[in-house]
């Protein structure tokens, strides 16, 4: 009975009754988040925070045809491999308003396993609105396989390793957002993934902050950039392999003031596209980058 009875009020909670942030002052457990994620998705309404704070040891995952909202203001923290994964082919995990912070773990020190803030992969879609990104230790946004993402508003602050990472033939399309720091790189693109930037700052990056290799895509427009390292440029991409063919389109791009090396770099076979006002720190170069795991 008691069972019954708990269901039931997950299920009104994630249905739009204002009992759901009643049950647990401040902090939402681990468990009775992933209930009411349950219950958000089969109600097929959003799940409200309203100013709760969530602590996760495992990564929620969005699979199969799961279509869930998050809505804030609230904070989701996870120190598993990641703090969201999401995967499979339906509308996939939309987050509103939250501070989504991902923190380290002792049994994570390989670099291969410092894992991400946001993770998607297989065929999942996440899209971000005005969320603030961060991962001590990992990746801020990594996606892989043929997964895409929407960010829009959004701040992906500091991470450990690169800010937004897109494989194989992810897709991601940023707006409106500032994205700061990332080690090596703010964005990297890598095989034929596509990256869309507009109305944007990528700043601060240790590297470059966009770089973009094999046969990727890079779109940049009305976005401000810049880069720590005095031997890269800011932005480079490179198609280097045999049968590689990368793009670069840049359209009203300014390579800012900080940025302490070139501004821009193209080697191989790289299609340049130049649009509008670009303020670019000097000619477009064609050196390749020396270092051959710019994208780990």
């Amino acid at each position: 009975m008691m069972a019954h009875s708990l269901m039931g009020m997950l299920l009104l909670a994630a249905c739009g009754v204002r009992y759901a942030t009643s049950i647990a002052p401040g902090i939402i457990s681990e468990h009775r988040f992933t209930q009411l994620c349950r219950a958000s998705i089969n109600c097929n309404r959003p799940l409200e925070l309203r100013g709760r704070r969530v602590v996760l040891a495992e990564a929620l995952r969005v699979q199969r045809q799961d279509n869930l909202t998050i809505c804030g203001p609230g904070r989701i923290d996870g120190s598993g491999h990641s703090v969201v994964q999401v995967e499979g082919t339906g509308p996939g995990l939309r987050l509103i308003d939250l501070d989504i912070r991902h923190l380290p773990a002792p049994d994570r020190a390989e670099k291969r396993s410092l894992g991400a803030c946001v993770f998607c992969r297989g065929r999942g879609t996440v899209r971000l609105e005005r969320c603030r990104v961060t991962s001590e230790a990992g990746f801020g946004l990594w996606l892989v396989q043929r997964s895409r993402a929407v960010l829009r508003e959004c701040e992906i602050i500091d991470p450990g390793r690169t800010a937004v990472a897109v494989f194989n033939v992810a897709k991601v399309d940023v707006s409106k957002s500032t994205i700061t720091g990332g080690d090596p790189h703010g964005v990297c693109a890598r095989g034929e993934a596509y990256v869309a930037i507009r109305d944007s700052r990528v700043v601060g990056a240790a590297d470059r902050a966009c770089y973009a290799c094999m046969s990727a895509r890079l779109d940049l427009a009305r976005t401000e950039v810049s880069a720590n390292d005095q031997s890269a440029a800011a932005i480079q991409v490179e198609a280097l392999r045999p049968g590689d063919a990368a793009r670069l389109v840049l359209d009203d791009v300014v390579v800012s003031e900080a940025t302490r090396g070139r501004g821009v770099s193209v080697a191989g076979k790289v299609s340049v596209t130049l649009e509008g006002s670009n303020e670019l720190r000097g000619p477009i170069d064609s050196a390749p980058a020396v270092l051959r795991e710019l994208y780990l």
